[in-house]
């Protein structure tokens, strides 16, 4: 499983955030990707992340190449990751 993660900074952080959400989820049912899970955390007031998890890595891959998150991670890096911030 890979985890893709995208930041978003500023007031107005989590809005973005949450509106890219939708994006990624027009991109995954038109090229019927399955989204197995996703979520947001929030590293500071003004910094928000939105991830998703998808077992299938070629379609993993093809989110990353079209979709260039910031990170990409095992679902183990995910879990240290989120608890550095404080949200685990």
């Amino acid at each position: 499983m890979t985890l893709h993660h995208w930041d978003f900074f500023g007031p107005d952080a989590r809005k973005t955030a949450e509106h890219f959400q939708k994006h990624v989820g027009e991109f995954a049912a038109t090229l019927s990707i399955r989204i197995e899970e996703e979520g947001f955390f929030s590293a500071s007031p003004v910094h928000v992340c939105y991830w998703i998890a998808i077992e299938d890595e070629p379609m993993a891959e093809l989110t990353q190449k079209k979709l260039r998150p910031k990170r990409s991670m095992s679902k183990q890096e995910h879990i240290r990751l989120i608890a550095d911030v404080g949200q685990g």
